[in-house]
């Protein structure tokens, strides 16, 4: 694990990481659309409103879902557009700060994305694995988020 780049072993497991990954969002994401007329993208944001009460700051989503700023204020005004979310001036701000929250139809479609969604990661993801596996990727995954916090920590510093 050490040098710039990655050695073959590596790179043949990165490639088939990125194409496992894309079939897995690919197929979870095809219920989603199917079943709730949801993309993937609008589910993450739904079930972060959901978690959070039904309203939160947009920073505040942003962070918790780990999505640029940017991404996510284009992300919500595609909802807006569809009836799915509303943003409205915190009322006890000076008027830039904001809240998004859900709305009835907003609610209405996370609730009909939710069993699909899990049934489909269930068929997708969980089948596929044995307890031992699920274990082993559990582990990996927290070496991931270790590492993320490292190299985050040393470019802040």
């Amino acid at each position: 694990m050490s040098g710039k780049y990655l050695s073959q072993e590596e790179l043949a497991v990165w490639q088939r990481l990125q194409t496992v990954t894309e079939m897995l969002r690919r197929e979870v994401g095809r219920g989603l659309r199917d079943d709730a007329d949801l993309s993937e993208a609008e589910f993450t944001v739904l079930a972060h409103l959901v978690e959070a009460g039904g309203a939160a700051r947009p920073s505040d989503c942003a962070q918790s879902i780990g999505w640029e700023s940017s991404r996510l204020a284009h992300q919500l005004g595609r909802m807006e557009r569809r009836g799915l979310i509303v943003r409205t001036p915190e009322a006890d701000g000076d008027g830039r700060a904001s809240t998004v929250a859900l709305t009835a139809e907003g609610r209405s479609a996370h609730r009909r994305a939710v069993g699909p969604h899990l049934s489909a990661a269930k068929r997708w993801f969980a089948d596929a694995l044995t307890p031992a596996q699920l274990a082993a990727l559990a582990e990996v995954l927290s070496a991931f988020e270790d590492n993320a916090a490292r190299a985050a920590t040393k470019e802040i510093s």
